[in-house]
């Protein structure tokens, strides 16, 4: 069976931890966007796919608490989150690739409820992971 190098679990995103590859196969959970984005600026997270996958669980993390009710106010607190891990790796393409993605899934869906607005954007970073399996795959 393959070692995932990173997945979502109970709301939680489990990484390896890259900096102790190859002596440790050591996990990290990170609950919150800000334990996340330290992961990628620190270089725990590595390689292009899994810094965007990251990145997108990250907004989701970050949004998760958000008590907004109306989108004006979700969408500042969602670009609060993309600014913040914008900054943790601003030379990684894939991590802009992916939070462009988010920001446009969440705009598409401004009509929608706040709370299924979360649950749509929990989907895109899902599908967002699905789709560099497949890739991967091939």
């Amino acid at each position: 069976m393959p070692i995932k190098t990173i997945e979502w679990i109970e709301g939680k995103v489990k990484i390896i931890d890259q900096s102790k590859l190859p002596q440790k196969l050591e996990y990290i959970y990170c609950k919150d966007v800000e334990t996340l984005g330290e992961a990628i600026s620190s270089l725990k997270i590595r390689g292009a796919p899994v810094i965007g996958i990251a990145a997108a669980f990250g907004v989701v993390l970050g949004i998760k608490k958000s008590s907004s009710q109306n989108y004006l106010s979700f969408q500042k607190e969602i670009e609060k989150v993309i600014d913040y891990l914008a900054r943790s790796r601003p030379t990684a393409v894939n991590l802009f690739w992916s939070l462009k993605r988010m920001r446009n899934c969440a705009e598409k869906n401004k009509d929608k409820q706040i709370k299924e607005i979360k649950t749509i954007l929990e989907k895109e970073a899902l599908q967002i992971m699905e789709e560099d399996k497949r890739c991967n795959r091939q």
